[in-house]
């Protein structure tokens, strides 16, 4: 995958680009955002949930990687969901 075009939030970055394929996302939550991985792992398993309630909603043919920014682990799971969905639609990978 090439590296994309990055899109900015407070909380989150996104990159994507185009491919041939099905729309499919990856989620990175860095040692820098939460130290310890039980927490790393709540914020991925959230983030992955929040794009997978959305997928209807997403165009076909995208491949991309959700990165998370320091504070996004403390986040209420509405807020989150509101977050990514914003920069969803920001990047233009929303119908």
């Amino acid at each position: 995958m090439g590296k994309g075009q990055p899109v900015h939030s407070p909380f989150f970055v996104v990159r994507s680009v185009p491919t041939e394929e099905t729309s499919r996302f990856s989620v990175s939550v860095p040692k820098k955002v939460a130290k310890i991985a039980v927490q790393r792992n709540k914020t991925r398993r959230q983030v992955y949930s929040i794009i997978k309630k959305m997928a209807k909603q997403i165009k076909p043919g995208r491949s991309g990687l959700v990165i998370a920014k320091i504070g996004s682990e403390k986040l209420p799971f509405e807020s989150m969901a509101s977050e990514i969905k914003s920069i969803f639609v920001k990047s233009g990978l929303l119908k």
